[in-house]
C-alpha cells in the first residue's frame, strides 16, 4: 500500500513534538500520573471481567507510561498476562509472569529472556503505549506499525480483544494524521480517567 508523503511528514513532526512533551514531565510526575492511571485501567469492566491480557512492559528512555502499578493489580487479581515480543518483524505475543527474568530485545524494549507464545485467541484486552490520540479513537506510535499490524493480524482471524491505549492526557491532539492501514482504539485511559471511542 503506498505511503501519502504528507501524512508520514506529518505524523514524523507530532511524533518529535509528543516525545519532547512527554520527556519534559519531571520523572516522579510521570510515576505518580502512571499509578493513577494504573488505578483506572484495574477498575475497567473489561479488565475485571477479563481472563487474559496483553500488556507493554514499559520502555523508561521513552518516559511511557509505567506499567509496574498495572503488573501488580493484574497479578493479584490472577489475571492471566502476556506482553509484546518481535520475532521475524512482527509483533507476537508472549506469556509473563510479574518478576520472571528479562533482556533487551532489537528495540531496547524489555522482553521475557525465555519466550513462550500463547494462543492468541484466549487474548480478552490489549493495552497499547502511544505517543498521541484524538478523539476518534486513532493512535500514533512508534512509526513501526508493529501494533496495528498485530491488531489487524488478530482480525482477520476472527480475535476482538478490546483495544485500550494508555496514555498521558497532555498526549491528546485534535487530529492525529492517519494511514489506511492505522487501527483506531476502543478507548483510552489517561491519569484523569477513561475515554470510550465510537
Amino acid at each position: 500500500m503506498e505511503r501519502n508523503a504528507d501524512i508520514a511528514i506529518e505524523k514524523a513532526a507530532l511524533r518529535a513534538r509528543m516525545i519532547n512533551a512527554r520527556r519534559s514531565i519531571p520523572e516522579r510526575l510521570r510515576m505518580e500520573m502512571s499509578e493513577s492511571i494504573a488505578g483506572h485501567v484495574l477498575e475497567l469492566p473489561e479488565i475485571v471481567h477479563a481472563h487474559h491480557i496483553h500488556l507493554y512492559l514499559t520502555m523508561h528512555s521513552h518516559a511511557e507510561v509505567d506499567t509496574a502499578a498495572i503488573i501488580d493489580g493484574l497479578s493479584r487479581m490472577d489475571k492471566q498476562l502476556s506482553v509484546p515480543v518481535i520475532m521475524d518483524g512482527r509483533l507476537m505475543s508472549a506469556a509473563f509472569r510479574k518478576g520472571e527474568p528479562l533482556r533487551f530485545a532489537q528495540f531496547r524494549q524489555p522482553e521475557p529472556e525465555v519466550v513462550s507464545l500463547i494462543d492468541e485467541s484466549q487474548l480478552d484486552v490489549v493495552l497499547i503505549p502511544l505517543l498521541a490520540f484524538d478523539e476518534k479513537g486513532y493512535r500514533l506510535g512508534y512509526g513501526k506499525g508493529f501494533y496495528d499490524f498485530f491488531l489487524q493480524r488478530l482480525s482477520r482471524q476472527g480475535i476482538n480483544p478490546s483495544r485500550i491505549g494508555l496514555s498521558f492526557s497532555r498526549q491528546m491532539v485534535d487530529v492525529v494524521p492517519a494511514d489506511p492501514w492505522d487501527e483506531a482504539l476502543d478507548g483510552v485511559v489517561h491519569e484523569n480517567g477513561s475515554m470510550r471511542f465510537v
